[in-house]
């Protein structure tokens, strides 16, 4: 294989090159990629073989469960992602303009950020951006990182870790809050002036899931109290359908401060006397800074910094 500099790589590297590479790595499969991409799997065989020949190594190997990226290949589908993940953002953006002169971002939202934070935060937006579309994906907090790193999204709002990116994305701390144990109003545990760890765990628990920080740290403090936790436990990062488990089975749940105190003033939940670990990062909001930020997403986080509660 010959290899090639730098320079004369980024001249010749293809959209088509990218496009194969990004698909083999989701699919793992030489046939579905090349169903995806509308050719013939010789033809995507054969594209492989060139850019593999263009770069002087080897990107994946062929094995009973299909193809297997090497060390190359998955450093260069990561790159193809975010590439791609580019090019469709501009194409959606031209289009936009073109049809309605209307400014487009897609945001990035972890489940906390949903009730509260963000929609005050478009609400002051759109003040200044009478004519914009902005598109907002929930996720957890894996789902949305990755979704930055490939340019799914332009920003991401939640409660942001800094450890989980590396250093093309810049990170602003919007606030710190307490974690609030919470039940319907007409809980049997809803008027409770004390409350123990083993009374509370006699009841379902709506938790985020396992590999959540929020989780572990709470069965961490299950483990320090000398208890194996509740018998029962729904798996949920939605706040809709917490509220609506916590009124449907007794369920106890777990809401931000601020998310919490709103919920318990329209009279539809009630706050528990249990003092929760605390939480793992500030609510904060992250972007590409190795890229232009459009001007709509920047609006963004002047607004989401202007939303900061006191």
């Amino acid at each position: 294989m010959n290899r090639v500099s730098a320079r004369a790589l980024q001249s010749r590297l293809k959209i088509q090159y990218l496009q194969v590479v990004a698909l083999l790595d989701e699919t793992q499969s030489v046939t579905k990629a090349a169903e995806r991409l509308h050719i013939t799997r010789a033809a995507l065989s054969k594209t492989l073989a060139a850019l593999e020949d263009m770069l002087g190594v080897k990107l994946y190997s062929r094995t009973a469960s299909g193809m297997s990226p090497t060390l190359y290949g998955m450093a260069l589908a990561r790159h193809a992602r975010v590439i791609l993940g580019g090019i469709n953002s501009a194409e959606d953006e031209i289009f936009g303009l073109l049809n309605d002169q209307r400014e487009r971002i897609t945001v990035g939202a972890f489940f906390v950020s949903m009730p509260v934070l963000l929609p005050r935060a478009i609400a002051l937006l759109t003040r200044s951006y009478p004519r914009c579309l902005v598109a907002v994906r929930e996720g957890d907090m894996f789902e949305l990182v990755a979704g930055l790193h490939d340019g799914e999204f332009d920003v991401i709002v939640g409660r942001i870790l800094p450890e989980y990116f590396h250093e093309a994305v810049a990170v602003a701390p919007l606030y710190e809050e307490k974690l609030f144990a919470v039940c319907r109003s007409g809980h049997p545990l809803a008027n409770a002036r004390r409350l123990s760890w083993p009374e509370a765990v006699e009841f379902p628990w709506v938790l985020p899931p396992k590999e959540s920080p929020v989780h572990r740290a709470l069965r961490a403090q299950f483990q320090a109290e000398g208890i194996p936790g509740p018998q029962v436990v729904i798996e949920a990062l939605s706040i809709p359908l917490t509220t609506g488990l916590l009124n449907t089975c007794d369920a106890i749940g777990l809401m931000p401060e601020r998310v919490a105190l709103e919920e318990q003033h329209r009279s539809r939940i009630a706050v528990l006397p249990l003092t929760l670990p605390p939480l793992p990062a500030a609510m904060g909001v992250a972007w590409r800074n190795d890229r232009p930020l459009a001007s709509l997403a920047g609006g963004l986080i002047d607004a989401l910094k202007a939303c900061v509660p006191p």
